[in-house]
């Protein structure tokens, strides 16, 4: 079956004029109370913050977890790579500095299988297929949350299906106290290095229908740390060069309280920035001239209706447009500098419907149709087009006992490009399914298992990239099965709540892509496979110390064993993949207190290897970092008022994530921020 650009704009504009539809029919009704959700009283006692509920980890079937605004601001959190730290099964890749690329790998998958979502529709980058989650901030989030595998949430676009784990951001909805149409506020963060983060946000209420929220910051940065550099028996301090970074940020969003719990929700997003990218640092060789500039931003819409007590559906709409620019300076290029630039174009649409059958059973079908472009510079650019159709069918079934979920997603595929040959046409079954039960009634431990698998098509990269890409790549197969228990339990003493999650894991990664050296230039090949096997142990408390003193503890270990099993002739056959430590873990502490709060976040990383073969040479040091942070609210007149001050890296560890990268010792953050 051939989908062409005809046939893929045709069915993508259909679907975007019957989401049309629906929202004009849906402007046309009268509004209602707003969906539900827990309320709580800020610590400020001045403004009510209304938030989605918190989801359970331990009712799960598949491993999730859950960090919202009360635990950023407890940890001294303000970074989404900060939150991600603080997860178990997580690598993130970090080269190092303000401006420096984070990525993040689940289960040592690689980070092409990681999807991160924003409000719910999955942000791509179909070029690399790499996201940096060192862009995001916190200013404007509720809650993240790291789903592996089958989530319990079946209500979601079929993207969300298509990956084996998903990070998720939620920003944050306004809410206004009675009598009062507007919020307003800023924050101003100082950080080491010569680091400036001001920020401003503004929430209107039209009616009690609509009402929007606009926020903006800017972070300037010159990113010049000092670190130490080793060299057998020469040890020498030097500063950190090319770490700069000017990023401008502002996001708009306009609500709608529809009828009958109906919501339609606007949003734009656009992010300016130009920085230096820190090369690798080795004897001789501090320097780095790489700048990247970013223009990217997107418009989408989601819009979510009841049609009576047994249907709901819901709709969203994107358009994400991305441009880059690469330079680098050097004698090997012709005039003494190579410059590239990129442009990524994405037009997105989905459409899902729940029908609940019963109290204990629904189920959902979802559609999206998206396609992708990009434009390149450099010579012998393809121009490739990708054309992609997503079905997903999923049902659940809950008693309160025993919960099941499956889910079965189609993928079809098809690329275009203005010379060469394209790539084959892709159509897959990727099947999923998970279950969690309850063998005691009066107590709250469950056992769970699940299964998926899952795929990742080659990116443009891959495929396409001058003399390198090869068009006749396979998909990255992978499956992942989990068993698992999890465990809560309240008391009425001292001790608040104990929670606790341990599973258990296999990972196998199939036709794994990798870059073959040859004479002249690499080549990309499927020669790859991996077998993975580990387990991740999480556990939280809350301890009542009297007087208004409580402390919170969360903590986690996880233990991989991450073995290439290509070729039993490698040298490197049965050999820990790179970068992948065999034992992580952290402990997260909170003291809170009327006088304000304490946090403290430790973390270790063993060691790693930073190529496939697992020699001496090859070996990063293990590192254990501390964090120490202190809040305080308090009111001045009409304002709320919060300051927080922080420190990273307490013991000034030196340390590489990535081999030649230092990563930055000792610094200090403080915020003012205020609320009226």
């Amino acid at each position: 079956m051939q989908l062409d650009f005809h046939l893929g704009r045709y069915r993508l504009c259909t679907l975007m004029c019957l989401l049309l539809v629906f929202c004009i029919d849906a402007r046309g009704q009268n509004v209602v109370v707003q969906e539900s959700g827990d309320q709580m009283q800020d610590t400020l006692r001045s403004a009510v913050v209304t938030a989605s509920a918190k989801p359970s980890a331990t009712m799960q079937s598949a491993p999730l977890q859950v960090m919202d605004k009360a635990d950023f601001s407890k940890l001294g959190i303000k970074e989404l790579h900060e939150v991600v730290k603080t997860f178990s099964g997580v690598q993130i890749k970090d080269y190092g500095g303000i401006g420096g690329v984070k990525t993040v790998s689940v289960r040592s998958m690689g980070t092409q299988h990681t999807a991160v979502s924003y409000d719910g529709v999955t942000l791509s980058n179909a070029q690399s297929g790499q996201i940096d989650i060192g862009r995001f901030n916190l200013d404007n989030v509720e809650m993240v949350t790291l789903s592996i595998g089958q989530t319990d949430d079946i209500f979601q676009s079929a993207r969300m299906f298509a990956s084996a784990g998903v990070l998720n951001v939620k920003t944050s909805e306004p809410v206004f106290e009675d009598g009062k149409s507007y919020n307003a506020g800023g924050a101003m963060r100082i950080s080491s290095f010569g680091t400036y983060n001001p920020a401003v946000y503004y929430n209107q209420k039209f009616n009690c229908k609509w009402s929007c929220a606009v926020n903006a910051d800017w972070l300037s940065s010159d990113g010049e740390y000092p670190y130490t550099l080793v060299n057998s028996n020469t040890v020498t301090e030097h500063e950190r060069s090319n770490s700069d970074v000017d990023t401008k940020r502002i996001e708009a969003n306009v609500y709608g309280n529809l009828k009958d719990g109906g919501k339609l929700v606007f949003k734009g997003n656009w992010m300016s920035s130009q920085r230096g990218l820190p090369g690798s640092v080795i004897y001789y060789n501090t320097d780095s001239r790489e700048r990247l500039w970013d223009e990217a931003g997107f418009v989408q819409a989601n819009y979510r209706q009841s049609l009576g007590e047994k249907w709901t559906i819901q709709g969203q709409l994107k358009y994400n447009y991305a441009w880059n620019k690469y330079s680098d300076m050097g004698e090997q290029y012709q005039g003494g500098v190579r410059t590239d630039y990129f442009t990524q174009k994405e037009y997105y649409g989905s459409i899902s419907a729940k029908y609940q059958a019963s109290r204990n059973l629904e189920a959902v079908i979802s559609q999206d149709l998206f396609r992708n472009s990009l434009d390149a510079s450099y010579e012998n650019c393809v121009y490739p087009r990708r054309n992609t159709s997503l079905t997903a069918l999923a049902a659940r079934y809950n008693n309160g006992r025993v919960n099941v979920v499956a889910s079965v997603l189609h993928t079809f595929i098809s690329e275009e490009v203005r010379s060469g040959n394209a790539a084959a046409d892709r159509s897959r079954f990727s099947p999923a399914v998970s279950v969690s039960y309850k063998p005691f009634a009066k107590h709250s431990f469950r056992i769970r298992a699940s299964y998926q698998d899952i795929f990742r098509n080659p990116t443009f990269n891959d495929l396409y990239y001058d003399r390198v890409g090869n068009a006749a790549l396979n998909p990255e197969i992978a499956r992942q099965m989990n068993v698992g228990i999890t465990w809560r339990k309240g008391f009425e003493r001292v001790v608040d709540e104990v929670s606790l999650q341990a599973d258990f894991f296999h990972n196998k990664v199939k036709d794994k892509i990798v870059g073959l050296p040859t004479l002249f230039v690499w080549r990309m090949l499927n020669m790859g496979e991996v077998d993975i096997t580990g387990a991740d142990v999480n556990f939280g408390t809350t301890v009542w110390l009297g007087n208004n003193y409580r402390v919170q503890m969360q903590g986690n270990w996880s233990w991989q064993k991450a073995i290439d099993v290509s070729n039993p002739q490698s040298k490197n056959y049965r050999h820990q993949i790179p970068y992948t430590p065999e034992h992580s873990g952290n402990l997260q502490l909170s003291l809170l207190a009327p006088w304000g709060t304490l946090g403290y976040i430790v973390q270790g990383v063993g060691e790693r290897f930073s190529l496939p073969q697992n020699v001496q040479g090859n070996l990063l040091e293990a590192y254990v970092e501390h964090s120490l942070s202190f809040g305080k609210s308090f009111r001045a007149g009409k304002a709320g008022v919060q300051l927080q001050l922080e420190c990273r890296n307490i013991t000034n560890e030196q340390y590489e994530v990535i081999q030649y990268y230092p990563m930055p010792g000792r610094s200090y953050r403080f915020t003012l921020k205020f609320d009226y």
